[in-house]
């Protein structure tokens, strides 16, 4: 070995380490599974669902075990058995999955269940667009000034479901986006969503429908100008979405006027979500992980990959030394998806110049690639 490129040396060594590091399942003893409710179960609007979870630790104890909605926290249990009673539970299409957390704070996410709650289509990713049983996950704001009231309408009859919402405008306030009603969604790049509604109003009013980010600097990712007056179907608008981002609002802003108006059967498609084939695996039929971008690169680099079915996905970047510089694990859907890292590790520290190598797994699925970090 005397006359071997001290380099390759290192990179061998490097990657046996990642291997050995990946000999133990997840390389935490952990596993989770979501025991129920069963995937594609049908419940029937306003059903009180029991969410139940399987989880075990090889070493140490379980923390908690969390059950989320959508990407988003319902609940959290921390004794066995784990459970929680999700009541009152509005349309739509819900995606399912619990977390296990060891008191060493390792954690892993259990593969996603879905379940149809009234008369939830497929791709249709708003909850309660119909507005039945309580507001929840809607919400109003006001900002500026501005004054408004929100309710629903048990009686508004602006479709065959008979519920409607109903947002008065009493003080309008210094910006016409003073009043805003909302609620947390989620944004995946490679995306084509189609926003449509139907409303009326007494008066024409000039409304906006956006997707926004829900921290600062609050970006706006897109948006459309609507002018809504008499009952009808608005959209669909078309939303060409190019970048990840877990954490938006998706909103009406309703101000400028004190004109009141009555919204319904708010439905945003998820077009990649349609074209599910009889395996539940989406349009991409093929694992791979692709080279960053750009690379070499000084801070900011971008991952971009591709998984053949919803899943458990896990990221890890290494050092030349196999040491484990940063590491997440997220639920996914089938598809294309980007990561950007930004050259910091999982305690926030800016990591030194020099070659990285990033590894994904997903199912059975593992791939390598090496990356050069140049300040």
């Amino acid at each position: 070995m005397k006359n071997v490129d001290p380099f390759l040396k290192l990179a061998v060594l490097s990657l046996v380490m990642i291997y050995i590091s990946y000999t133990p399942a997840f390389a935490d003893g952990l596993s989770v599974k979501l025991a129920s409710p069963a995937n594609k179960a049908h419940f029937d609007i306003c059903s009180d669902i029991t969410l139940t979870a399987d989880a075990g630790v090889q070493q140490g104890e379980i923390k908690r075990v969390e059950f989320y909605r959508n990407g988003f926290l319902l609940r959290s249990d921390t004794k066995a058995p784990f459970e929680y009673l999700w009541t009152d539970v509005p349309t739509g299409l819900y995606e399912l999955t619990a977390k296990v957390i060891d008191d060493s704070d390792n954690e892993l996410l259990s593969e996603p269940k879905f379940i149809y709650v009234g008369n939830a289509e497929d791709g249709n990713l708003v909850t309660n667009g119909e507005f039945t049983c309580r507001e929840w996950p809607w919400r109003l704001d006001q900002y500026e000034g501005a004054k408004a009231f929100f309710d629903i309408y048990p009686d508004a009859w602006l479709t065959e479901d008979s519920s409607g919402a109903y947002i008065e405008i009493q003080e309008i306030g210094s910006q016409v986006w003073g009043v805003q009603l909302m609620q947390q969604f989620q944004i995946k790049a490679g995306h084509t969503y189609e926003v449509s509604f139907y409303a009326v109003a007494d008066q024409p009013k000039d409304i906006q429908v956006t997707f926004s980010m829900d921290y600062e600097p609050w970006d706006t990712h897109w948006y459309q100008d609507i002018t809504v007056s008499d009952l009808q179907e608005y959209g669909p608008y078309t939303f060409e979405c190019t970048i990840d981002d877990p954490k938006v609002m998706f909103k009406f802003i309703l101000g400028g006027n004190l004109t009141a108006i009555f919204i319904d059967a708010v439905k945003i498609i998820d077009k990649q979500w349609t074209l599910v084939d009889n395996n539940d695996s989406r349009t991409v039929k093929q694992y791979e992980l692709f080279q960053n971008y750009p690379n070499p690169f000084n801070p900011d680099t971008r991952i971009k990959y591709s998984i053949g079915k919803p899943g458990n996905v896990k990221l890890s970047i290494y050092n030349i030394l196999g040491e484990s510089v940063y590491s997440c694990t997220e639920a996914k859907s089938a598809g294309t998806f980007e990561f950007n890292w930004d050259g910091r590790d999982n305690q926030g520290r800016a990591v030194n110049s020099g070659v990285y190598f990033y590894k994904l797994e997903s199912g059975e699925f593992s791939s390598t690639r090496k990356m050069l970090m140049l300040k």
